[in-house]
């Protein structure tokens, strides 16, 4: 069995279109919460609000704020086993989230790092 040749050449990565490649998206920019995008920034005020905002969306029962009586540091500190002690139904998910968004941050800063400061 002989291969046969395509009708067109195979062409990785080459095109004569060059189009510029779309500027990096925070995930907060896109989401109704009003936080800043720095988890590490948050007050205890944004940690309420990023509870009530989660909360809401994932249809979770009320978390009451003293439970994460914290800014965004401590915030940044805690353990998945923390979460769960704090909000028995529904801590993974606000963990998984919350490292979701400080995950996000690192990765815009960087990019930024990398578009800004090397052209």
């Amino acid at each position: 069995m002989a291969l046969q040749a395509a009708q067109s050449p195979v062409r990785y990565g080459l095109s004569t279109e060059w189009e510029r490649v779309p500027a990096y998206r925070h995930p907060a920019d896109y989401e109704e919460d009003n936080l800043p995008k720095d988890p590490r920034q948050w007050s205890r005020e944004d940690v309420a609000n990023w509870l009530n905002y989660v909360t809401s969306v994932h249809n979770l029962p009320e978390v009451h704020p003293s439970r994460f009586h914290m800014n965004g540091k401590a915030l940044c500190l805690m353990t998945p086993s923390m979460f769960l002690s704090r909000v028995p139904l529904g801590g993974k998910l606000l963990y998984k989230d919350f490292q979701l968004r400080q995950y996000s941050t690192e990765i815009y800063f960087l990019y930024y790092d990398v578009m800004v400061f090397d052209n």
